[in-house]
């Protein structure tokens, strides 16, 4: 019998296999950029993967990882995130000029929006470094300076040159290739996470000023809610709270993933900053105090508004609860005051009955006395049945027998059309 294969098994194998970097030569240049896609971009995307693209003697693609070679030493690698998108084209020294601009030209054609760039180069050795760092016009007052990992050592001032990208200088060090491009992979991976967990900074100094008119807003509302006195107000006062509550909520729609992939983007980057092993080299600015110092604080920025908005909630909930139970207890008095009032016309109802009943024995009494009169008086002629009040006395029963049982037979019908409504109820 075969494995029957859990329907997600083949995702979660393939996961662990993405984010694959090519062997990374002693000496080449790498060009990487990271690219945030929309819906629309993911389907141009694909289309640029599959469509015109220059020669590669080597290629494989799949859903979220494609690598291309050529026979010279051109390596290509494309990875899909979540939101983005990483593209790494790696190009040897002794590549033409105009087969470079080919590969180069594709790699730049593709959809999205470029969060990180990098021109990465690997030289064997630093040699003179001041004319290095002079050659590619490095900035000395924001240059940073490192020992990674397998003895590379790293220079960049991480800043954007007039052709979008930033520069990178690396020395090869005593590793294999293999093991190169997995450390040069996890030192762009630190920059890349880094720049799409400051992603959410901006978006915290958009709706910070709003948030604290909300709050400034929930104060004064707060403090009108104690103070009010008229129950009137509570309609009003429970309306504008539901608008702030609204207007909360866009806030936290419109910062609410991307604060999250911040929390995220940021433990991602520590993680690889830890793993690089960052050594300090002479009195340079080191790459862990670089990224901490820019880093740590933004996350820290967006964790603490992802708070505050909380907090907000919270705040809104309870002033919400209180407005609840002050409206609750308003209406209990107002049912209360309508049981009392129910209760006394009930009474007064009582009384009145009471009294029509006592005029009603009064006025049965005076009928009764009256028929007997009927009654009596036929007897006093009996036998001379011919006289107006012997034909009363002998009428006065039949007449008594024919109202009891028309008021029986009335009785009888209404009775029985309430249970015919009280069974289709």
């Amino acid at each position: 019998m075969g494995l029957t294969d859990h329907p997600l098994r083949r995702r979660a194998v393939d996961e662990m296999h993405l984010r694959r970097f090519a062997p990374v030569p002693k000496q080449c240049e790498i060009r990487q950029s990271v690219r945030l896609l929309s819906v629309d971009d993911r389907h141009a995307e694909d289309n640029w993967l599959i469509g015109d693209r220059p020669d590669f003697d080597a290629w494989g693609l799949r859903d979220r990882h494609a690598m291309g070679s050529t026979k010279d030493n051109i390596s290509f690698i494309w990875e899909r995130h979540s939101e983005a998108s990483t593209i790494t084209l790696i190009l040897p020294p002794d590549c033409a000029p105009e087969r470079r601009a080919d590969y180069i030209r594709w790699m730049e054609l593709s959809p999205g929006r470029v969060v990180r760039a990098t021109r990465v180069f690997v030289v064997p050795d630093f040699g003179d470094i001041e004319a290095l760092l002079d050659h590619h016009k490095m900035d000395r007052a924001e240059l940073v300076g490192a020992s990674i990992s397998g003895g590379l050592n790293i220079w960049s001032d991480f800043g954007i040159r007039d052709d979008g990208y930033g520069r990178l200088l690396v020395n090869a060090g005593e590793v294999s290739a293999a093991e190169r491009g997995r450390i040069i992979q996890r030192l762009q991976e630190l920059g890349n996470y880094r720049n799409m967990a400051l992603l959410g900074l901006p978006l915290v100094q958009e709706y910070g000023p709003q948030a604290d008119a909300l709050e400034q807003q929930l104060s004064d509302h707060a403090e009108r809610v104690a103070l009010a006195k008229d129950g009137d107000q509570d309609d009003a006062l429970l309306q504008e709270l539901i608008e702030i509550s609204s207007r909360l909520e866009v806030i936290r729609s419109a910062t609410g993933f991307r604060l999250s992939a911040t929390a995220a983007y940021a433990s991602v980057a520590a993680d690889r900053l830890e793993a690089l092993d960052v050594r300090q080299v002479d009195d340079w600015q080191n790459l862990a105090e670089f990224t901490q110092k820019r880093l740590v604080p933004a996350a820290r920025t967006c964790s603490v508004f992802t708070e505050r908005l909380a907090r907000i909630a919270e705040r809104i909930s309870r002033v919400m609860h209180t407005l609840d139970v002050r409206v609750d207890t308003r209406i209990k008095a107002q049912n209360l005051l309508l049981t009392k009032r129910m209760e006394r016309s009930i009474q007064m109802q009582f009384r009145l009955q009471s009294l029509v009943e006592g005029l009603s024995v009064i006025a049965a009494a005076y009928y009764l006395i009256g028929l007997i009169s009927f009654v009596i008086k036929g007897a006093v002629v009996w036998p001379d049945w011919n006289s107006p009040d012997g034909l009363i006395a002998l009428l006065t029963l039949p007449v008594i027998i024919v109202i009891y049982m028309f008021v029986r037979r009335t009785k009888g019908l209404v009775l029985k059309d309430a249970d015919l409504e009280a069974e289709q109820d």
